[in-house]
């Protein structure tokens, strides 16, 4: 049985869901560094298209993020604790997002860059922009490595104490 074209297409787009949001933070700086004339139908539409793949890939990449995928699995290292060592500053980026208070002070600045005149205010924004790709690649990495993340193991997990099972079965017999 096939599956159809536009399922099998949801499901790359919210496969490569972050790669496609980290390519439309770029689109948007460009924009906004170079923006078209005004009065442009592309000065209205370019915008309105970004941001409508934003969230079109955003919703695919939640979507994806629920589902098991074979392409995710046959992809995963097979060092995979080793490697989510190396990431623990985004594996505690990416919990920074429960923090509803910390949230919404960075989407105040997101927002409150825009209003920066001139030059120096468009190099802010950038920068201020480009922070996001971190948080898309932190949220990634956690998505991907996620039963090696401390955080998730019961927080900090740097003091687990390792259970080493009995060898012999409840019962069994000593020789």
């Amino acid at each position: 049985m096939s599956v159809p074209f536009p399922r099998r297409a949801a499901v790359r787009w919210g496969h490569w869901g972050a790669q496609l949001l980290i390519a439309a933070i770029v689109a948007a700086i460009a924009l906004r560094l170079r923006p078209p004339p005004p009065g442009s139908p592309a000065a209205l539409m370019l915008p309105l298209a970004i941001l409508a793949f934003v969230l079109v890939s955003w919703l695919m990449m939640r979507q994806h993020d629920r589902r098991l995928c074979e392409r995710c699995i046959a992809g995963m290292p097979l060092d995979a604790a080793a490697r989510a060592a190396r990431y623990r500053i985004r594996f505690d980026i990416a919990h920074l997002g429960s923090n509803r208070p910390l949230v919404l002070a960075y989407l105040a600045l997101l927002i409150g860059v825009n209003f920066i005149p001139g030059s120096i205010g468009a190099v802010i924004w950038t920068l201020t922009q480009t922070t996001m790709i971190y948080l898309v690649l932190a949220y990634s990495t956690h998505r991907r490595l996620q039963p090696w993340c401390p955080h998730c193991r019961g927080g900090g997990g740097h003091d687990d104490e390792v259970v080493t099972p009995d060898p012999l079965p409840h019962g069994g017999l000593h020789v």
